[in-house]
């Protein structure tokens, strides 16, 4: 995870650098999915809810590795799989970036930011 003051530096270069809105997107999802990844997981460790998702996951995926599927067969699901993984990715980090902005928008409407 990177250190607070290694975000902040790194985000005043990307805005002061002649960054289009892309680039300075991506770097914000990047520091973004640092900052989640540590507060996700402790979630996630003590959700029984999502705890049971996850075994019945693994339950599945230990099926399926049992499973005599030909190579090409085999290669469809991964692929489909890790599309699918990529796909969760990018959408977690959006989920949090929107709850961030949702967050900043409630304290704001009720004048509790310092602006």
């Amino acid at each position: 995870m990177l250190k607070k003051d290694q975000i902040a530096q790194e985000l005043i270069s990307i805005i002061t650098e002649d960054s289009t809105i892309e680039e300075i997107k991506e770097t914000l999802k990047l520091c973004m999915d640092s900052l989640k990844s540590t507060t996700l997981h402790n979630l996630l460790s003590e959700d029984r809810e999502y705890q049971l998702c996850q075994l019945n996951y693994l339950q599945a995926y230990r099926r399926y590795q049992k499973t005599d599927f030909t190579e090409s067969q085999r290669d469809l699901v991964d692929t489909v799989l890790a599309r699918k993984d990529e796909r969760d990715l990018e959408h977690t980090t959006l989920a949090y970036m929107a709850g961030l902005l949702d967050s900043y928008r409630i304290l704001k409407n009720f004048g509790l930011t310092a602006e």
